[in-house]
């Protein structure tokens, strides 16, 4: 048992000093940092989206670029002061199913009935952005206060653009003005 022991010391040190070399041989790695670097990619994604459409818009300092689904252009986690709305930004080529499909599909999406093309009209109110105008709506449920929909819809002709903020009543109250200056702010890169 000693022998084996002490062959095993000679064995170890013998490693010990052949993977030992001189200092030339020394090499040091970089590890990615927790996200492995997936946050760069995902900014970097957003990015291309953006210059692939020429697209361009003024962010607001305290939004957050986010991972959504394929379906999306661009994804945003939108902070205020009881949580975190999730904003998107989809395209669909023409009119898109239209304003009355889409804005009942969101009063869906918020457990609220759906309504005519007539109080669509009436109940949303109108912008002006880089790219034209556009329309946006407002879906609260007052009975479920943990679901409202700020949306906006901008038709360019060959595409409709979508940005919807998905929140809670007071997410709506804190983050419409920056919701409608972002709007604005969507224009054409003159590439």
């Amino acid at each position: 048992m000693v022998d084996i022991l002490n062959h095993s010391k000679y064995l170890i040190l013998t490693f010990f000093f052949i993977g030992c070399g001189s200092e030339s041989n020394i090499k040091s790695y970089r590890t990615p940092k927790k996200d492995f670097g997936l946050e760069i990619i995902q900014k970097e994604e957003i990015s291309n989206k953006r210059n692939e459409l020429n697209l361009t818009w003024i962010l607001p300092d305290t939004w957050v670029p986010s991972k959504g689904h394929s379906m999306r252009l661009a994804s945003f986690d939108v902070p205020y002061s009881k949580g975190v709305g999730d904003l998107s930004i989809v395209s669909l080529s023409g009119s898109s199913g239209g304003l009355l499909a889409n804005v009942n599909r969101w009063r869906g999406q918020v457990e609220l009935e759906p309504i005519n093309e007539t109080d669509i009209l009436t109940t949303s109110t109108v912008g002006e952005s880089k790219m034209g105008p556009y329309r946006v709506f407002k879906m609260i449920n007052e009975n479920k206060k943990g679901k409202a929909i700020i949306a906006a819809v901008l038709p360019t002709g060959e595409k409709t653009f979508f940005i919807k903020l998905t929140t809670d009543v007071q997410g709506i109250s804190e983050l419409e003005p920056s919701f409608k200056k972002f709007c604005s702010s969507i224009g054409e890169s003159k590439l």
